[in-house]
């Protein structure tokens, strides 16, 4: 039984959003609770230049309507062009956070984000899925 390319893609993309979310956890379980965003940031730029894996911290993009740029962006962190992070050290992921985050994720045209939460124990994370983008997106340009 062959596999198609999009189960190929989707394989790799479940697998790196595996590592990912258990790196995460790692780094909660290290530093604790107490730290700022960009110490968990720093911490989590550490480890993926250790794993070898790809990634981009402060992606700086814009938001266009009908050739007027709205606002320019920066997300946190975009992994292997494939996932967003964004970090958080508050009580509670809010709606805004998320909805913050699905602007960005549609914004960069990627398949897959997470509000992270490093001030709750256990680890509050929240998945957000696009489903208008593919598996295995192309990297975004600066302006979406």
């Amino acid at each position: 039984m062959t596999m198609s390319a999009d189960d190929a893609d989707n394989k790799i993309l479940d697998k790196l959003t595996y590592n990912v979310r258990g790196l995460i956890f790692k780094i909660q379980n290290d530093l604790g609770t107490k730290f700022q965003e960009k110490h968990y940031l720093k911490a989590l730029c550490s480890i993926l230049d250790k794993e070898s894996v790809q990634y981009k911290i402060e992606v700086p993009f814009s938001i266009k309507y009908n050739d007027t740029v709205l606002g320019n962006f920066r997300a946190d962190m975009v992994i292997e062009n494939k996932i967003l992070l964004e970090l958080k050290t508050t009580d509670r992921i809010t709606n805004d956070h998320i909805k913050q985050t699905i602007r960005y994720l549609e914004a960069l045209n990627l398949p897959i984000a997470y509000v992270v939460n490093f001030r709750i124990r256990p680890l509050q994370i929240k998945r957000i899925i696009n489903s208008k983008a593919s598996a295995l997106s192309a990297a975004p340009s600066a302006s979406a």
